[in-house]
């Protein structure tokens, strides 16, 4: 059978761009090795060496600001020097000593490489029977990350982007693009329990964050969390985003959702104090984060609807708005 014109341009985009991130790893950082693409949105590759090395090279485009890489490099070094215990991906300079490095791929822009160093341990995403223990757990390392990081400060957190949660409100515009009425209604009741918070969003602790703590991002060793990366989406936020970010996603595809994120709220509250005022903008959150999420999702299928990276976990979004909306939480 005939390989269809979409899937053999995606085959030959994949084979280009492994070509081109292989020959500007050689030449700018002496590293040879195999390449696999890495699940998620952006353009991500684990490197391995012959003699068993890894490392992660990270694609980004070339309008994103430099001082933003600068900041997760800066945030990085704050962490480790305050003693935060979990692996994070320290991003390793290359031949000329700089963090980023210029490439060009041929059938798309400029774009610019960095190569972390690899963390071991197991996803969180690929553990199916996840333990109540490990759970507390999640809850207790992010109140650790945030209590950390208290004192980073850096001009480049300062910003906006698509996944701001305080921000959220940005991508209300975006409901009209849905064709089906009834998820138009649901996103609006969503963004409308999400309005709730945005007079309150300012009183609250604000500090960096993460910006997307989703069990994609979260290594666990010895059913313990072990590390942490993909710093991409962290600004400063009110605190407790951070753990309502986190919540949208380890609730989905449970048969009991709300157990699960009482149970991790508290055991985050018993590291990271958190006021009334923060308990009670918990699930408004979750609900900005989930339509924000569904949204962005539609519109990206004007843009590629082959590509598998942008609608992962969709339908479970979906369903657990759809519940959370049934509890009245």
């Amino acid at each position: 059978m005939p390989i269809a014109r979409n899937n053999y341009k995606t085959i030959m985009n994949t084979e280009v761009n492994e070509l081109t991130v292989a020959a500007s790893l050689a030449e700018h950082y002496g590293i040879e090795g195999a390449l696999r693409r890495l699940p998620g949105e952006n353009l991500n590759y684990l490197v391995e060496t012959g003699t068993g090395q890894r490392y992660v090279a990270k694609i980004v485009d070339d309008d994103m600001p430099p001082e933003v890489v600068e900041m997760e490099f800066r945030a990085i070094e704050h962490a480790e020097s305050v003693g935060f215990p979990l692996q994070l991906p320290r991003i390793l300079k290359n031949r000329q000593g700089n963090i980023e490095t210029g490439i060009k791929f041929p059938l798309n822009s400029l774009k610019r490489l960095r190569l972390l160093s690899f963390i071991n341990g197991t996803l969180l995403a690929d553990i199916t029977d996840i333990s109540d223990e490990l759970l507390k757990n999640v809850g207790i390392s992010l109140a650790r990350f945030n209590l950390a990081m208290q004192g980073f400060e850096h001009p480049a957190a300062q910003r906006n982007h698509r996944w701001n949660l305080a921000r959220a409100g940005q991508h209300r515009d975006k409901i009209s693009l849905l064709e089906d009425a009834v998820k138009q209604e649901l996103l609006t009741w969503a963004f409308k329990r999400w309005t709730e918070t945005e007079s309150i969003l300012p009183s609250l602790p604000q500090q960096f964050i993460h910006g997307d703590a989703n069990p994609e991002n979260i290594l666990v060793t010895g059913g313990q969390v072990s590390g942490l990366v993909d710093f991409g989406d962290s600004c400063i936020n009110p605190t407790v985003c951070d753990l309502a970010i986190c919540l949208c996603y380890v609730m989905m595809e449970r048969e009991n959702p709300r157990e699960i994120a009482e149970m991790m709220i508290g055991s985050y509250h018993g590291e990271r104090g958190l006021s009334s005022l923060e308990r009670s903008v918990i699930y408004p959150l979750i609900y900005g984060r989930l339509a924000t999420s569904l949204v962005i999702s539609n519109s990206r299928r004007a843009i590629d609807p082959h590509n598998p990276n942008w609608f992962d976990g969709e339908a479970s979004a979906w369903n657990l708005l759809l519940t959370l909306k049934d509890l009245d939480l």
